[in-house]
């Protein structure tokens, strides 16, 4: 039997995504993994004495349990190759199937998924408390992370083995946790538990599925074995933190429609509330976030392997060619069940494959070189509505303190090389760098929340929320179509911006967005258009695709050309679906540098906080005593992997326009602006 890795070698992460029933596809690759393993090292070994860390999000939590919760020999309860007889028994049970065809059966469904979960989760409930009785997270076989979220907390909760054996709230049964992070919206009822800390106070826990968070856990598993490294707790005490030459990283992806193209902007664009839930008998806001946060894992996680030289070190396995009836989550007949299976394994005589971040498929792709010896400085800003005044706030405060150094005429855009933004924040990353004409930045960033405090009120227009006929309007308004119809915010970017496109930009932009046809993001960026002609979009165009917000906004359909003269065309919803802090994609259209000792010794210190640096422009230097900026925020310079993160808070959209100046206002008066000593601030 193999006994597991030993000092010096290498950490092994299984990762395993959420995808109800198609969890049958990453059960059929693990089960021809461990019968090869087997083949080498014999009959009695299993994945868990293989793997350090395996994390597993929804359907792939379960997966992840069964094959590393002990049985009574202290053994993994599950061999791989009996996953799929697990799902092929219990699925039906747990999604229970009426004829699709029926009328009655139709209507009664919809009612249902309106006024409560399509399934009630009691077979499910039952299954897990009888196969895993009192077991805890603490007493798997290896260290399994399984992640959840609370939606009484509004944040996610990861239970892992190594937090159950430190936090005894934190070692929960395994029935609850993996009741929590299956609880997908929608389809089964959130799951509530309690435990008990070391003083015997009660810990509730409000969950539903992990997926909201973190439907591929592979990033997660990896950051938390370099939070082990840091706190010197991992394995291997050699280790440094993202180290990826000295990880071996398998993903497995549940599959994926996208080549079908399901949805498009001109559906969503007329959804509301009911048809963003369930749209003949699919869900696309659950589809949208789950391959959105998927995709945006995998696309970290490429660019890391290939920016650090060890690309073959990560391996992700993932089939996007789903269709039909085999791309649902809960469609558990016994004849789509046996279709995942097959499907698995005709993804084992697929040739190694990579993301191609321009057409969503998968094939080889090539990185390239930084020059030498740069630091990056990036700005990042999240969406949020309404609430894009306090980066606004806060960008106007420190554009302000650079012209006390450089004189008025210095914006932003001078000092930064990348400026990211999702939603809002690419509606304000495009005012502080689109040019005008005088190639100047359109907007000066103290001039960001005149804009919102004159536009906001009508893009999002405002009736009195006590009038009942108000009340009843909104309400069938949201059933039927977005909130607002979207009409001056299109007119208003269009008339500001023209035909100016992304290559025009002053600086290196950054704007997210999420294709809904091909169920993938779309990431435009100042650097694509140099390769992508079809990528370099009108900055109209990506502000109202990255701004249609689900159920807020219309979704924006827009066509291009390419070298060729061909047609490309994008079907458009929020980029916050998919990054709604875009810092990480920053970082990653940083191409990776060409290795050299100084750069060798520079890894080697990137777990350290950065050294206070300066913000000045790249053309010209500044004694140290005149600096500003490090007593402001000492992370706002930073070399490759570090990035600055203005946190936003979500604020819904009920301001009148005399409460949106107060609210400015406060921010203004607030103390902690003045002495401002971290880019990430959470107001």
């Amino acid at each position: 039997m193999a006994s597991g890795l030993t000092k010096g070698k290498m950490a092994t992460v299984l990762s395993i995504d959420g995808g109800g029933i198609r969890g049958i596809i990453p059960g059929t690759l693990l089960g021809f993994l461990e019968s090869r393993l087997q083949e080498l090292d014999g009959a009695n070994v299993r994945l868990a004495d293989y793997f350090d860390v395996i994390a597993g999000t929804s359907t792939g939590g379960l997966v992840t349990t069964m094959i590393t919760a002990p049985n009574k020999d202290n053994r993994p309860m599950y061999a791989a190759k009996d996953i799929n007889n697990f799902y092929l028994e219990n699925c039906p049970k747990i999604f229970p199937q009426s004829s699709r065809n029926n009328f009655i059966a139709k209507v009664t469904s919809l009612f249902g998924t309106v006024t409560g979960p399509k399934y009630d989760g009691k077979y499910l409930k039952s299954l897990t408390k009888e196969l895993l009785g009192n077991i805890t997270i603490n007493q798997t076989l290896t260290d399994v992370i399984i992640p959840t979220f609370d939606i009484k907390r509004l944040q996610p909760v990861i239970f892992s083995t190594d937090d159950g054996k430190e936090n005894v709230s934190k070692n929960a049964l395994l029935s609850d946790i993996c009741l929590g992070t299956s609880a997908a919206p929608t389809f089964l009822p959130a799951h509530y538990f309690e435990t008990k800390d070391g003083d015997g106070k009660t810990r509730s826990f409000d969950l539903i599925d992990g997926g909201v968070a973190a439907n591929n856990p592979t990033l997660m598993a990896i950051t938390r074995i370099s939070k082990q490294i840091l706190m010197g707790k991992f394995k291997f005490v050699d280790m440094k933190p993202m180290e990826s030459s000295r990880m071996l990283v398998l993903s497995l992806g549940t599959g994926t429609p996208k080549l079908a193209e399901k949805y498009s902007a001109a559906e969503a664009s007329k959804w509301g509330l009911l048809s963003w839930v369930y749209d003949n008998g699919a869900t696309p806001i659950v589809d949208i976030y789950g391959d959105a946060s998927s995709d945006m894992v995998d696309i970290h996680i490429s660019t890391l392997f290939q920016s650090l030289h060890c690309k073959t070190n990560y391996l992700r396995i993932q089939d996007d060619t789903l269709t039909g009836d085999a791309s649902s989550v809960d469609f558990a007949t016994t004849e789509n069940l046996q279709k995942l299976v097959q499907i698995g394994n005709d993804l084992l005589k697929k040739p190694v494959s990579r993301v191609n971040l321009e057409t969503g498929r998968f094939d080889e792709v090539q990185g390239e070189g930084l020059t030498k010896g740069k630091k990056a400085k990036v700005l990042s800003i999240d969406g949020g509505g309404i609430g894009g005044m306090i980066p606004g706030t806060i960008l106007g405060f420190l554009e302000t303190k650079l012209q006390e150094l450089d004189g008025a005429n210095v914006r932003l855009a001078d000092y930064f090389d990348v400026i990211a933004g999702t939603s809002t924040g690419g509606l304000v990353t495009t005012m502080i760098t689109a040019p005008n004409k005088d190639n100047r930045p359109l907007y000066a960033a103290k001039d960001i929340n005149n804009f919102y405090m004159e536009n906001c009120p009508k893009i999002f227009p405002q009736s009195s929320r006590n009038n009942f006929i108000t009340k009843v309007k909104s309400l069938f308004g949201a059933v039927t179509g977005p909130k607002y119809d979207g009409k001056y915010l299109r007119s208003l970017t269009k008339e500001l911006l023209g035909n100016i496109t992304i290559n025009q930009t002053l600086t290196d932009v950054i704007i997210p967005a999420f294709d809904i046809k091909r169920l993938q993001p779309v990431i435009f960026s100042t650097d694509d258009r140099k390769e992508n002609v079809s990528k370099n979009a009108l900055l109209s165009d990506i502000c109202l695709g990255t701004s249609a917000a689900a159920t807020f906004l219309p979704a924006r359909y827009f066509e291009t050309k390419d070298g060729d003269g061909k047609t490309q065309s994008f079907d458009i919803i929020d980029g916050g679906v998919a990054a709604n802090n875009p810092n990480d994609d920053d970082v990653e259209e940083t191409p990776a540098a060409e290795e050299t000792e100084q750069e060798v010794q520079q890894e080697q210190v990137l777990s350290e906080p950065p050294e206070e640096e300066q913000l000045r422009r790249s053309t010209r230097e500044r004694q140290p005593s005149r600096s500003f900026v490090p007593e402001l925020c000492p992370e706002l310079v930073v070399t490759i992997g570090f990035d600055v993160d203005l946190e936003l808070i979500v604020v819904v959209d009920l301001f009148t326009n005399p409460a949106l100046d107060t609210f400015r206002q406060s921010l203004i008066k607030c103390p902690i602006l003045p002495h401002l000593k971290h880019a990430s601030v959470s107001l």
